[in-house]
Parts: C-alpha cells; sequence; structure tokens
C-alpha cells in the first residue's frame, strides 16, 4: 500500500478472508491502538523506545478483523494525541489531500488523511477533544465520536480517561454505519430524533465558506420539525477552563511519570500543555467534575426528549500551514468551545462534509448519550434527502 501523504506509519497485512459486514474493506488504525507485534508510538519516539510491542490487539481492533475487515497500517497522530492541527514535529505532518495548504486536523491526523486519499475504506482514531472531529472536518470525510464509554478502550494508550473515545472515518456515511454495526453496543437511549436543535452559540461567529456551505442543509432542516437552543457566553466560559482543567490533570495522571523519568523532547504547544498539566491540582479537577454534574442538567435541557444539535464541526476552514502560532491558537480556542460540548458531557457526535468548491467545511449532528446507532441512521437519512 502506498504509505504516502504522510499518514502510514507501519504498513500491515492483518486479517483472514472470511464473510462478515466488512468483508472486503481495508483500515488503519492510530498509532496509540495496539497491534499484536507492534510498539504503539503515541506520536513519540521516546514513547516508543520506552515501551514493548503490544502483546494482543486492542479489542476494536479484533472486532474488525471478526468482521471481515483487513488491517493494512498503523497511522501517524499528533504527540500524545494533545493536539488538534496534525502537525508532528518528530513524524511529519500528513499531507490534507483535500486541502495540500492547509492542515490536516489532529491528533487522529493520518487516519483521516488516509480515509480523504482513498487509501483505505475507513480508519480508526481516537477523540478526547475534538481529535476525530477536526481532521474529519479539515479532510472533507466523515468523522464519528463515539459516546463515552460505548466502546471498550482496553489497548488504547489513554491520555484522559472520562474523555477517550473510539472514532472512525469515511468517505461514504453507510460504511460509517456498518462500522458503527459492528463496534457499537445496543443504544441505551431508544427515544430517536424528529427535532433539529440550531445550537445558536455555535454559529455566532462562523467564516463565510461555512455559512454558504451549509445554507442548503440547514434551510432542509428547517424544512421540517426544529428550534433554536443557546446557553451563554458565562457557560462557555466557565465550561472551557474546568474542560480543560479536567483533561489536563487526567493527562499528568496518565503520562506524568513518564515524563519525568524520560525528559522526552516536545513540540512547543505540546510542551507548554503537559506544563500546564503537572500543576493542575486535585481541587481543580473536582471542581471540574461537580462543575459537569450540575452543567449536565443545562445540555440534556437544551438537547429535550428526542432533540439533536445542530452545529458546524468547525466554525472555518482548516487553517493554512503558513499561519502563525498566535493564530492556531486563537482558532484552536474556538474550536474547543464547539467540542467540549460532546466531550465533556460524554455525547455522540458525527461530522458531515458539506458540499463546496474549496477547502472543506462540515456540519455536525450531536446526539444524548448512547443514541450512537441512531445518530447514524439519522445522517445517512439526512445525507440521502440532501442528494435529492
Amino acid at each position: 500500500m502506498n504509505a504516502g501523504l504522510g499518514a502510514i506509519s507501519v504498513v500491515l497485512n492483518e486479517g483472514a478472508d472470511g464473510p462478515g459486514p466488512l468483508s472486503g474493506s481495508t483500515f488503519v488504525v492510530k498509532e496509540n491502538i495496539d497491534v499484536a507485534g507492534k510498539v504503539s508510538t503515541n506520536g513519540h519516539p521516546q514513547w516508543a523506545a520506552s515501551h514493548a510491542p503490544a502483546r494482543s490487539n486492542a479489542a476494536v481492533v479484533d472486532r474488525l478483523l471478526a468482521a471481515g475487515a483487513r488491517l493494512v497500517g498503523k497511522t501517524h497522530m499528533d504527540e500524545m494525541a494533545y493536539s488538534l492541527m496534525g502537525a508532528n514535529p518528530h513524524y511529519g505532518t500528513p499531507i490534507n489531500p483535500s486541502a495540500p495548504d492547509r492542515h490536516s486536523g489532529g491528533s487522529s491526523s493520518g487516519s483521516a488523511v488516509a480515509v480523504a486519499a482513498a487509501l483505505v475504506n475507513f480508519a480508526l482514531g481516537t477523540d478526547t477533544a475534538g481529535s476525530c472531529r477536526a481532521p474529519a472536518a479539515f479532510c472533507g470525510v466523515f468523522g464519528f465520536r463515539s459516546s463515552h464509554g460505548a466502546i471498550p478502550m482496553d489497548g488504547v494508550v489513554p491520555l484522559a480517561p472520562s474523555l477517550d473515545v473510539i472514532g472512525w472515518f469515511a468517505r461514504d456515511v453507510a460504511r460509517m454505519g456498518t462500522v458503527g454495526d459492528v463496534l457499537l453496543p445496543p443504544d441505551k437511549d431508544h427515544a430517536g430524533f424528529d427535532e433539529a436543535v440550531m445550537f445558536i452559540d455555535a454559529f455566532s461567529n462562523v467564516g463565510t465558506a461555512f455559512a454558504e456551505a451549509a445554507a442548503p442543509a440547514i434551510d432542509m432542516l428547517k424544512g421540517g420539525h426544529w428550534r433554536e437552543g443557546r446557553l451563554d457566553e458565562e457557560f462557555f466560559k466557565t465550561a472551557l477552563a474546568h474542560f480543560r482543567n479536567l483533561q489536563a490533570f487526567e493527562a499528568w495522571a496518565s503520562h506524568g511519570a513518564w515524563i519525568q523519568a524520560e525528559h522526552p523532547t516536545f513540540g512547543k504547544g505540546v510542551e507548554e500543555r503537559f506544563a500546564i498539566a503537572s500543576k493542575v491540582t486535585l481541587d481543580q479537577k473536582r471542581a471540574a467534575e461537580a462543575f459537569r454534574e450540575e452543567a449536565r442538567k443545562r445540555v440534556d435541557a437544551l438537547l429535550g426528549d428526542k432533540g439533536f444539535l445542530v452545529m458546524p464541526t468547525a466554525p472555518f476552514r482548516s487553517p493554512l500551514l503558513s499561519e502563525s502560532e498566535e493564530e492556531l491558537d486563537a482558532k484552536r480556542y474556538q474550536m474547543m468551545r464547539l467540542f467540549l460540548i460532546a466531550s465533556y458531557f460524554s455525547l455522540p457526535q458525527i461530522s458531515l462534509p458539506l458540499p463546496t468548491s474549496g477547502a472543506p467545511v462540515a456540519l455536525s449532528f450531536v446526539g444524548r448519550r448512547g443514541s450512537d446507532r441512531q445518530l447514524l441512521a439519522l445522517a445517512q437519512r439526512f445525507c440521502a434527502r440532501m442528494k435529492k
């Protein structure tokens, strides 16, 4: 298989030909997902050098192989899964096939690129704070973040365990659903979706490119049952501060001992994030958890009994590779305001690429916790209607 575009870190050929819902499909997995006999690099050469090869496959890999899929590679990622742009100072930056002058998005960068470049039929990633949703939007493919706890994380290198989930990418929404059929448990929430909730806060600062591309989809959604929903700026400000503290505390709990023992060299942004993480206190972590439990009531009310949130995946096209670190930081902040809704409150989210003449943009649907299969089915119905 062509390992071009900087997406593939290891070429494999695992799986037995046989019947199954994914028979004939090829896939790759992110470098923090274990494959027996291979070291999961976690996006860092010093991590790779200090860890042994995996003794067994991650649980998700075995499920996909049992369903007839063939594993053909592992993919590059951001360092330690702790970034959103896809740039890795050690292994390079995967080239965005849909916009080569722009970032591919991270941290599941290689997986999204492999799908966008048609190297494979689908790809696995992980998503803690947008790590599947950002690259899906930037590369113009479908991307899914599952409900927290829906899919076992056995054999996956953690970052922030109360936020980490499995996600995946594909070029067509039907295959997204087939992968979900293999990986997801039965839904816990069976209420269905019959009301689109336009998340007004998320549309307030979108770029022209997104607004123009999203207009036909929004008009179609408004042809059915819909309403507006909003939170307030104080909610986002407080939620983002708590969310970052929770992610940072758990990231340091996961990797602080290794960092102190190995003294790894990180890129600038990841180095700063771990430096901050080392100082987050247990009291701050507990405050973040307490805020989440209280704020969940507002998010649940926003969704209602049968609603799904409609929002941009990212409010702009992927940043140019030439943009400054200051510009990228500002865009990370804008994205995190959107990503934290699903991440912080354990919700499933699917990113849908929108037809556009320029670099990709994407719309998202966010469902209630435990409604993953219904959310994928909703996306399939929506995409079928858009094609008519």
